[in-house]
C-alpha cells in the first residue's frame, strides 16, 4: 500500500484540541451552511436528505432549547442572511464541535501531533477562501453585487434609504471602485499556493476587515458569514504571526516556511496530485467567469425586454371595488417604479414601499409586499410541500392562490400612461398611472463623473 511521509513534531495538548475543534467546525461551516459554493454539496442539499435533516434538527433547537415560535426561514443557495435560521446553526455546529473535540480528545490521547490533518485542512481552507472571494471579487468585475443605479435608488431620498441601501447605492456608483474592491478579492487566488499563503492571507484579512466595517455598520444582512471568512484566513496565517511581529518590531531576520506537504513515495503519485490540483483551480475559475457572464448577459437581455416599460410611474387613480380611494389613504399606491436593475417597487404613503415583479412576456405585474412576510409566507409552503423543484416552481401560483401576492395585468394606453386591473384580497382593483418625463442619466449623480480639475468641491 502507497503511503505519504512527513516529518512528526510534538504538539502542546491545548494547540492540539483547538485544532481539533476547528477542524471539525470549519467542515460542519462548509457542509451545513456554505454549502452553495460546492455544487456536489448544492445537489445533495436539494436533491438528498441533507435540507430535511437540517430543518428538523434546526426546527428542534430553535423550539425546544430556544423556545422560538416564530417561522424559521431556512436558508436558500448563495444567500447568508442573518436569520434566527442561521444562528442557531452557528450554536448548533458549535455545540456539535465541542462535543467532537472532547470525544476525539479521549480516544486519541496518546497522538502527538496532527501534521498530516494539517496539512490537508489548511489545504482544503486555501481551496475554499481563495475560490470563495474569487467569487466575490467576479461579482465586483461583472457589477452584479451592487448594480448599476436604477430609479427605485435615484428617486429614493437619502432619508428614506435603510443604511444598507445607503451602502449599495455609495458601491453601485463607481465601476471603478468595483474594480479595485474586485482586485482585492481575487488577490485571496495567492492562498492557492503554499509560499504565497502568509501574503494571501495577510490581504485577504484586509479586504475582509473592510467588509465587516461595512456591514457592521450599515447593518448589512451579512455580518456572521465575513467575520466566519476572516477567522479562517486568521486561521492560515497565525503560524506566521509571531515571526512575522519579530520582524516588524524587532527588526530580526525571519524566514516564513511554507506548510510542510507530506511527501508520497511513489512519483506517479507525486505527479497525480500536482494534475488533480490544476484540474481543480482551472475548472473553478474557468467556469466561475463563464457562469458569471452567461448570468450578466441574461440579465442584459431581460433588462432590454424591459427597457419599454421602464421609468417612475405617478399614480393618478386607484379604485378598488369602483370606489376611488383618495390619496391621504396609506393604502393606496402613489408611485409605481419599473426598472430591472435592483428593485422594481410600490411606493405607499410616506416610506412605505412593496416589492414588485414584472413579467414582460405575461404583461402581468405581482406585488410580493414586505419582504420578511413574503419569506415567511414561502417558508410555509416550504414546510407544507417541501422543499423540491416542483414546489420552487409553482411558488409564486400558490402564493396567488393564497392571496399572499397580488397579481395585476397591465396595459399602455399609450406611451406614457399604464394601466393595470388585478385583485387585492378578493377585491378587484384598477389603476392608472402616468410615467414621468425623466431619464436616469439625467439626475445630477449619473452625470456627474470624474475630474481631474476641480476649482471648487463639487458639494451640492
Amino acid at each position: 500500500m502507497d503511503k505519504i511521509t512527513t516529518t512528526s513534531s510534538s504538539w502542546k495538548n491545548y494547540q492540539k484540541i483547538a485544532f481539533r475543534f476547528v477542524l471539525i467546525f470549519f467542515f460542519l461551516f462548509i457542509i451545513f451552511l456554505d454549502w452553495s459554493v460546492n455544487p456536489i454539496l448544492s445537489q445533495l442539499y436539494y436533491y438528498g436528505p441533507l435540507s430535511t435533516l437540517l430543518d428538523n434538527v434546526i426546527s428542534w433547537v430553535a423550539k425546544d432549547i430556544f423556545h422560538i415560535q416564530n417561522v424559521i426561514i431556512s436558508p436558500y443557495d448563495g444567500e447568508h442572511n442573518d436569520r434566527t435560521y442561521v444562528y442557531v446553526l452557528y450554536f448548533t455546529m458549535a455545540v456539535l464541535a465541542v462535543v467532537g473535540t472532547i470525544t476525539w480528545s479521549l480516544l486519541d490521547r496518546k497522538r502527538k501531533s496532527h501534521n498530516v490533518l494539517y496539512y490537508w485542512l489548511t489545504a482544503v481552507m486555501r481551496y475554499y477562501l481563495a475560490f470563495t472571494m474569487f467569487l466575490f471579487g467576479l461579482y465586483k468585475f461583472f457589477k452584479l453585487q451592487f448594480p448599476d443605479l436604477d430609479y427605485y435608488t435615484l428617486t429614493t431620498q437619502v432619508g428614506d434609504m435603510s443604511p444598507m441601501h445607503l451602502a449599495w447605492a455609495f458601491f453601485g456608483h463607481s465601476y471603478e471602485y468595483n474594480v479595485f474592491m474586485g482586485i482585492a478579492e481575487c488577490a485571496s487566488l495567492l492562498l492557492l499556493f503554499r509560499r504565497t499563503t502568509t501574503l494571501g492571507a495577510l490581504i485577504t484579512m484586509g479586504t475582509l476587515a473592510n467588509v465587516i466595517a461595512v456591514n457592521y455598520s450599515y447593518d448589512v444582512h451579512a455580518k456572521l458569514y465575513p467575520t466566519a471568512l476572516f477567522l479562517i484566513a486568521l486561521f492560515l496565517f497565525i503560524k506566521d504571526a509571531k515571526p512575522l511581529f519579530r520582524f516588524f518590531f524587532s527588526g530580526q531576520a525571519i524566514a516564513l516556511p511554507a506548510i510542510q506537504a507530506p511527501i508520497f513515495s511513489k512519483r506517479w503519485m507525486q505527479t497525480a496530485k500536482t494534475v488533480l490540483k490544476i484540474i481543480v483551480i482551472g475548472y473553478f475559475l474557468i467556469f466561475a467567469v463563464k457562469g458569471n457572464s452567461d448570468y450578466i448577459k441574461q440579465s442584459e437581455e431581460s433588462y432590454k425586454a424591459k427597457s419599454k416599460y421602464s421609468g417612475v410611474y405617478d399614480v393618478e387613480s386607484f379604485v378598488v371595488n369602483h370606489d376611488t380611494i383618495p390619496m391621504k389613504d396609506p393604502s393606496r399606491w402613489h408611485q409605481i417604479i419599473i426598472d430591472g436593475r435592483v428593485l422594481e417597487a410600490v411606493r405607499f404613503k410616506g416610506d412605505s414601499v412593496g416589492h414588485i415583479n414584472v413579467l414582460v412576456e405575461k404583461k402581468e405585474l405581482r406585488l410580493y409586499g414586505e419582504p420578511v412576510n413574503f419569506a415567511k409566507n414561502r417558508q410555509e409552503v416550504y414546510n407544507e410541500k417541501g422543499m423540491t423543484d416542483d414546489t420552487w416552481m409553482k411558488m409564486d401560483s400558490i402564493l396567488i392562490a393564497r392571496q399572499k401576492i397580488s397579481s395585476f395585468q397591465f396595459e399602455m394606453a399609450d406611451s406614457t400612461s399604464l394601466e393595470l386591473k388585478g385583485t387585492i384580497e378578493n377585491d378587484s382593483v384598477f389603476i392608472t398611472a402616468k410615467r414621468l418625463p425623466i431619464d436616469i442619466n439625467d439626475f445630477r449623480l449619473m452625470k456627474s463623473r470624474f475630474h481631474w480639475i476641480n476649482e471648487a468641491s463639487y458639494f451640492y
